[in-house]
């Protein structure tokens, strides 16, 4: 039986992966999120096929900055009210940045 959808992914890649971008997040004291969780997609995707096609994620962590940014300002003022909002901002960049390689 064919699968639709499969993931190659290892789980000492992704422990890797989580290793130098959380070290780098917390030298920057958070300013290197972005980057870190397109380098985590760019990953995930780079291991997922759909019916035998590759995904491949666009984003850049420059593309998300200030946006990330504009989200964060907000969901602190908010007292976390802004996250559901926040939330699919983000989702829609993930979204909008995810295709077919």
């Amino acid at each position: 039986m064919k699968k639709d959808f499969v993931f190659e992914g290892s789980g000492f890649g992704y422990l890797w992966l989580l290793i130098w971008t959380s070290i780098l997040t917390v030298i920057t004291c958070g300013l290197f999120f972005p980057w870190a969780y397109s380098a985590q997609q760019r990953w995930i995707c780079s291991n997922t096929y759909v019916e035998g096609r590759q995904l491949e994620f666009t984003g850049t962590g420059l593309g998300f900055f200030f946006q990330w940014l504009i989200i964060l300002v907000l969901v602190t003022i908010t007292f976390g009210l802004y996250t559901p909002w926040g939330y699919c901002q983000f989702k829609r960049w993930e979204t909008e940045n995810t295709k077919f390689a």
